[in-house]
């Protein structure tokens, strides 16, 4: 297993880095076409289309994880396609009934009437999304890497092109970026279908998606209150104070969402193999030695993020959204910290939903409440101390609970040490005043390199590890030219 995840990983890694490349040109471009209002419009939007990813089609996604690995070959299409036709039956139903409802639902969620057309597409955006994320994962389950690098990309770059180009030319500049979104979507969605055909249009059978949802529907509690755990700032600041502090907090949390580049990867290989190996002796061992890797590399990459975003927002970014840079150091750890449960598959393997729905209603009730308390006394970055909290509570619980139904051998004591370096050297990186801009960019490279070698002595990075993933890269030496006799 342990040459599949790192060989899997090297090739979902690149595809997400790529992917990531577009979201980090959105960011570049979109604050120079949209206002932060309509920006925290646009982040609302999204957030709406999170939630009933969630709920609609009852995490029969996840459901299909879990049996479809180990289903005998002669089966596989048949759980396929029972959840791809719930899907799209769920859907259409949201479809009819949100372009039913439009006036209302729009100014509860977006509180203007004037984006009532925005509302209106944003509808169909949600219910492509929620699509292409369960082709996506299609492709993951059935180990097809090469089409679900194909698909990630038609997806992103389509988007992104599509998006900016409306955008930027629309007199409704917020319409034309979703409308791109829309157009961008329905792409990768009709390539997604063509090329799974054979699965998902299998008949439906009732006995397969009722095997499905009772694995999957205990967890819809549990990723609502993720959902939770992840939007209940934005969400409580629309209330508190307005969708310009939402568009603020939301530039900041995409800036700090670069830093799920050091897990993404690895999660979109870990989860099915896992499901496909977590009997074999070795498989914990594999697990905890990528779960310590990858938090050295996700802390060093938070902590670069977190201290040159202020250079970054000021010569590259627009004023208007200067507000979100020191926002970035306490969101890059708490957005990549949400992701960081895959290394713990206890819940999953053991089958204890039940379990997972705990730890996240539990993190979700304290991050809602300490948002309504932090964001009443603090305003944005509040909100940015309430979803660092949340997730550290998140995290703690679910590896705590995970290692008594699967444990992994993981050396917590070095990994404390390395966090508290990571801490201590962002909070000195942003403390001293800087008498130029070539110091602060080389005290700072500096304060980040130093945290990777303190990963690299402590041996949670080892040299090997770092060799062997070079190795893994698709590239290979041409042969030199054979010798004369």
């Amino acid at each position: 297993m342990k040459e599949r995840l790192l060989a899997h990983s090297v090739v979902y890694g690149g595809a997400t880095i790529l992917a990531r490349a577009t979201l980090v040109v959105m960011l570049l471009v979109l604050p120079f076409i949209l206002t932060p209002r309509e920006y925290g419009a646009l982040s609302m939007i999204s957030a709406i289309a999170a939630l009933v990813g969630l709920v609609l089609p009852m995490e029969v996604s996840q459901g299909l994880a879990r049996h479809y690995p180990q289903a005998p070959p002669a089966e596989r299409p048949a759980y396929a396609g029972s959840a791809w036709w719930f899907t799209a039956g769920m859907m259409a139903l949201f479809v009819v009934v949100a372009e039913a409802a439009a006036r209302p639902l729009n100014m509860w969620i977006l509180g203007d009437p004037a984006y009532l057309g925005v509302y209106r597409v944003a509808v169909l955006s949600v219910a492509l999304s929620v699509f292409f994320y369960f082709l996506q994962n299609q492709f993951r389950w059935e180990f097809r890497t090469r089409e679900y690098v194909v698909l990630s990309l038609v997806f992103s770059f389509l988007t992104l092109a599509l998006s900016l180009g409306l955008g930027a030319v629309a007199q409704a500049p917020l319409l034309g970026v979703v409308s791109g979104q829309v157009m961008g979507g329905a792409a990768a969605v009709l390539l997604g279908m063509w090329r799974l055909r054979t699965s998902l249009l299998t008949r439906p059978d009732m006995s397969k998606l009722r095997e499905m949802l009772e694995f999957s529907i205990p967890l819809v509690p549990a990723s609502l209150a993720v959902f939770a755990s992840n939007y209940a700032s934005r969400l409580i600041l629309n209330g508190l104070e307005s969708l310009q502090s939402v568009g603020i907090f939301t530039f900041a949390s995409q800036i700090a969402g670069i830093g799920t580049l050091a897990v993404l990867g690895v999660q979109a290989a870990l989860v099915p193999l896992i499901m496909a190996h977590h009997h074999e002796p070795e498989t914990p061992g594999t697990i905890g030695r990528s779960f310590e890797i990858f938090t050295v590399l996700a802390l060093t990459l938070c902590l670069g993020l977190g201290l040159f975003s202020p250079e970054a927002i000021h010569y590259l970014g627009n004023p208007a959204y200067a507000g979100a840079a020191p926002l970035v150091l306490l969101l890059a750890p708490a957005v990549v910290g949400m992701q960081m449960y895959i290394f713990a598959p206890g819940f999953a393997v053991a089958k204890k939903t039940t379990w997972q729905m705990a730890v996240s209603v539990t993190a979700a009730a304290a991050g809602v409440a300490a948002n309504y308390a932090l964001i009443a006394l603090f305003g944005v970055t509040g909100a940015a101390i309430a979803t660092l909290l949340t997730a550290g509570l998140f995290l703690g619980l679910w590896f705590g609970l995970s290692q008594r139904l699967y444990p992994l051998p993981i050396s917590w004591l070095k990994l404390a040490l390395l966090a508290a370096a990571a801490g201590a050297a962002g909070g000195v990186g942003l403390w001293i005043r800087y008498p130029n801009l070539l110091v602060a960019l080389a005290v700072k490279a500096a304060l980040v390199l130093a945290v990777l070698a303190v990963g690299i002595a402590g041996g949670l990075l080892p040299r090997h590890a770092i060799l062997a993933t070079l190795r893994a890269l698709p590239i290979r030496p041409r042969p030199g030219p054979v010798p004369e006799p």
